[in-house]
């Protein structure tokens, strides 16, 4: 399982994991608090996820300063991915050291940190231990008119795109997604449209004057099917050998593409 579907809601795995372990170590801060009561606890516990958060945030923007300075606004696009633990675990490790000096009871605080910890890493370590999933045998008619087979694709990274032109977050990032497919040879880019024919595809990209040379037509859904995948946009990032090495289940960044793609080629 890639995602979890919560109501209308669709979450990629790793961002329910880190929404549990906030849940978790909030709710033992708030039982903790009343408990041992200790009144500065919660306030310090709500400080910590909010300064988190933003440092999580600057962390992964200062990693990629030439995407952020080109667009600026997509600073803000937090439905999109792209934090840094490094930086969260900073901006949680000032401000509790401000707390600290405040008077809050470490033994507490840190009890309730270290059970939101557990519950992030058992999700975390849960996806890891999935077994490798393989690239499909399976081929599919290019809106060009050429046919992408997996068996035969060049020995190089993969990315997969699963799109279509009635979800709003697709068509936000599908031009994106084709102007680095054109920029970056050294990857094989394939942006599947699902569940739709060719003509709805061809007449969506000319209005919009996007590129059709990655685009590929499964009307079936075979890759989401493959993959296990639910809800659209999802980006799949597969290796050389065509393994499965990173999913991302939602609206994917610049950066957070440019990331995984580097991470690809190592």
């Amino acid at each position: 399982m890639t995602a979890i579907e919560i109501g209308p809601l669709v979450l990629g795995w790793d961002r329910f994991a880190a929404l549990a372990g906030i849940a978790a170590f909030l709710f033992a801060a708030e039982v903790i608090a009343r408990i041992a009561r200790q009144p500065d606890l919660s306030p310090w516990a709500g400080r910590a996820v909010l300064w988190g958060l933003i440092g999580a945030r600057l962390g992964h923007v200062a990693q990629f300063p030439k995407v952020f300075l080109a667009e600026p606004w997509t600073v803000f696009a937090v439905w999109q991915g792209g934090f840094s633990p490094v930086g969260a675990a900073l901006a949680v490790a000032v401000v509790s050291g401000l707390a600290l000096r405040r008077g809050l009871s470490p033994v507490p605080a840190f009890g309730a940190l270290w059970l939101g910890m557990v519950v992030w890493l058992a999700l975390v370590l849960d996806l890891s231990d999935r077994p490798p999933v393989p690239a499909p045998q399976m081929q599919f008619a290019m809106l060009d008119g050429t046919v992408f087979d997996f068996a035969a694709r060049a020995d190089k990274p993969l990315v997969v795109n699963l799109w279509a032109t009635w979800c709003p977050p697709c068509r936000r990032e599908l031009p994106m997604l084709a102007e680095l497919a054109q920029a970056h040879t050294d990857v094989t880019f394939l942006l599947a449209s699902q569940g739709e024919d060719a003509d709805i595809v061809r007449s969506y990209l000319q209005r919009n004057g996007i590129s059709a040379a990655h685009v590929a037509l499964d009307p079936p859904g075979a890759l989401a099917r493959h993959y296990g995948t639910i809800g659209l946009p999802v980006t799949l990032f597969l290796d050389k050998q065509g393994m499965l090495a990173h999913v991302h289940v939602g609206e994917i960044s610049r950066a957070l593409l440019l990331r995984q793609i580097t991470a690809l080629a190592r």
